[in-house]
């Protein structure tokens, strides 16, 4: 039925270009047009103090604008501030706003809004999910309409990547309001490059383009969001050309559409990695001997090969190669299952009944694995790592569950799991990770992995403290190196995620890459109306 459908298309496409299309004037060829986004996400309320899921995250950044962003690579960047500085010793960071820049209800946007909105997250009547990001503010000021400062209570080099998360809402409006059933929520007023027009009862979101947006008018006119039912109404609508723009389309769709003229489609690593992480104190995996044979006995390529099609790119640090910390020169475990036995039998393990299962003390070394069966990803890696595994005599028992609620249930039991499939996130900024590799954050931690080493905690404390790069590079480096050599996790590999844009529109590859910076939408063209 695709491949009929996918004909059917490009006969269309072959009669359309017999038709000559009218001179346009250049101001026609540069403006106009809308760009209809397809997605399987029903968008939730629209504000910035609490949303956290489903379209309605990315749309925030087309209506909203934010203190401070992060651009195409991953940089800090000027938005609504055009520029800042930090005190020498970490605690003062100023910030001096654009002028003139007004919502779209026609008020000016100035420093109390922006200090409105931080209290605002920081106020506990409004259970504000992002209330940990501010945790540090010791206060917030006003230093005249175009001048914000925050003052920190200990210092922080890393808390400028946490103001970059945060949209900026008008005080005006919200003064009176009860923020989880103001009206706002489905009428948003901000002062980005699109404007809020309707959102109907089939959840259809329309933007228009805000005339007066302070780096110039978007070259769209419009932005309609389509929701629907599931990723195959979606595929259908993209291919037929009711849709223009999809993310986080199907792997064997994007086969399709990446040789296809009639669409730009994309695929790159998330900043996300599969792990298997251990209980350390369980009695087998507290052997760093037993933790390196299974990192050895892991062949990443074919894991990637078979688990994801391909589409994967193989990981060996807690930092991405993107992050400050990245350190080149750490063991990465290359495949080598003769390293991998010979480790094994080092620490006194062997197959003494020749069943291909290696034994010690009457005990077989057996990997009881806890894996989400809700995630057909994990299944496929499971499956896979079993078998690599069974060749060097590890036995995986999988361990699966379809309900959190029975996560607890599972841990009482006297054969628990030891180890766990699961997802850490990297980032650019190295200290984002510390909730997974430092003891001193016991928030980041699970019932299963809990990971302890003290001098890293003290170098995870110093980075976040020092301002200078170059020697933050070298702490988070030095930490890189020790959890490498210490192998509290096996790495795998970093998925690939699939999106694809009609053809038809042009300045869009700034747009799809891993930081996916929604705002430069603003920028994108048609290449004829």
């Amino acid at each position: 039925m695709r491949r009929v459908l996918f004909i059917f298309i490009i006969l269309m496409m072959s009669i359309s270009i017999a038709v000559k299309p009218r001179n346009l004037s250049k101001s026609e060829e540069t403006y106009g047009g809308t760009l209809i986004w397809g997605t399987c996400h029903k968008p939730t309320i629209i504000n910035p103090l609490i949303t956290t899921h489903s379209i309605s995250m990315p749309l925030l950044d087309l209506v909203f604008n934010r203190l401070i962003r992060l651009n195409s690579k991953g940089e800090v960047s000027p938005d609504l501030a055009y520029s800042w500085n930090i005190s020498g010793d970490g605690l003062i960071y100023t910030f001096y706003l654009r002028k003139g820049i007004k919502f779209h209800d026609g008020k000016e946007c100035t420093a109390f809004d922006v200090k409105f909105t931080f209290e605002g997250i920081l106020d506990d009547k409004n259970n504000s999910p992002f209330k940990s990001s501010f945790d540090l503010v010791k206060e917030f000021k006003v230093i005249n309409p175009y001048v914000f400062r925050i003052i920190l209570k200990t210092p922080s080099a890393s808390f400028i990547y946490r103001l970059v998360s945060r949209e900026i809402v008008p005080r005006h409006f919200f003064e009176n309001e009860n923020l989880f059933i103001t009206n706002f929520n489905s009428y948003p007023i901000g002062t980005g490059p699109f404007k809020f027009k309707e959102w109907t009862i089939e959840d259809r979101i329309v933007l228009e383009y805000n005339p007066d947006y302070y780096e110039g008018r978007p070259y769209l006119d419009r932005i309609i969001v389509k929701t629907y039912g599931d990723v195959r109404d979606l595929w259908s609508s993209l291919m037929c050309g009711d849709v223009d723009f999809a993310l986080f389309i199907e792997w064997e769709d994007y086969e399709i559409l990446k040789d296809d003229p009639s669409f730009r489609a994309y695929s790159f690593p998330s900043d996300g990695y599969y792990v298997l992480v251990y209980n350390l104190n369980d009695p087998v995996l507290a052997d760093n001997k037993i933790r390196k044979a299974i990192a050895y006995g892991i062949d990443k390529e074919n894991l990637t090969n078979r688990a994801a099609f391909g589409y994967g790119l193989e990981c060996s640090a807690p930092f991405s190669s993107q992050s400050l910390g990245f350190y080149p020169d750490r063991e990465t475990f290359k495949y080598n299952p003769v390293k991998a036995q010979a480790l094994l039998k080092d620490a006194g393990w062997e197959d003494k009944n020749n069943n291909g299962i290696l034994e010690k003390e009457g005990k077989k070394l057996e990997l009881r694995v806890l894996v989400d069966a809700r995630n057909d990803i994990y299944k496929r890696i499971i499956m896979v790592i079993r078998q690599q595994l069974q060749k060097i005599g590890i036995k995986i028992k999988v361990v699966d569950y379809d309900d959190e609620s029975i996560l607890s249930e599972i841990f009482l039991k006297r054969h628990k799991p030891n180890v766990e499939l699961k997802m850490l996130l990297g980032g650019i900024d190295p200290d984002q990770s510390r909730k997974d590799w430092s003891s001193s954050e016991p928030c980041g931690v699970d019932k299963l992995w809990i990971y302890k080493n003290e001098k890293i905690d003290k170098l995870f404390k110093l980075g976040g403290m020092i301002q200078k790069e170059e020697e933050r590079k070298k702490i988070y480096q030095e930490i890189c190196g020790l959890i490498c050599q210490d192998v509290p996790v096996c790495y795998l590999y970093y998925p690939f995620s699939f999106h694809a844009v009609s053809g038809k529109f042009t300045n869009v590859d700034d747009f799809f890459n891993q930081n996916m910076p929604f705002y430069t939408i603003k920028d994108w063209r048609l290449k004829n109306k």
